[in-house]
């Protein structure tokens, strides 16, 4: 089951960074893409799910990135392109420093009683 959440989570990850992607060069556009992908990452449980999320996000941000067939770019190296690679790279590493948190065992809510 948590495979399956965690290939619907890359989909949905991957329609909201092409859709950032696209919009970035607009200020309203990235300032929603990045508290979008933040605001998800953040509402996801730590784990596969997450990180199947982030990674989905940067698949088309790093194809955006990457020089196009007739010599042009998606996202250019300016202030907001620059702007959303750096938004993206925090989103994947929030995502991969937090992965280990979703190991714990089921019906574990992450508070441990003191150790006597």
């Amino acid at each position: 089951m948590t495979a399956l959440l965690a290939l619907l989570a890359g989909v949905v990850g991957m329609l909201s960074g092409a859709a950032g992607t696209l919009l970035h060069h607009y200020w309203w556009g990235l300032l929603l893409a990045l508290v979008a992908g933040l605001g998800a990452l953040a509402w996801l449980p730590p784990g596969g799910v997450r990180l199947g999320f982030a990674i989905g996000w940067c698949l088309p941000v790093v194809r955006g990135a990457v020089e196009r067939a007739g010599g042009g770019f998606l996202i250019a190296s300016d202030a907001q392109g620059w702007s959303f690679l750096a938004g993206s790279f925090v989103l994947l590493v929030a995502a991969l420093v937090t992965v280990a948190s979703g190991r714990g065992r089921a019906g574990d809510p992450g508070v441990r009683p003191p150790a006597t």
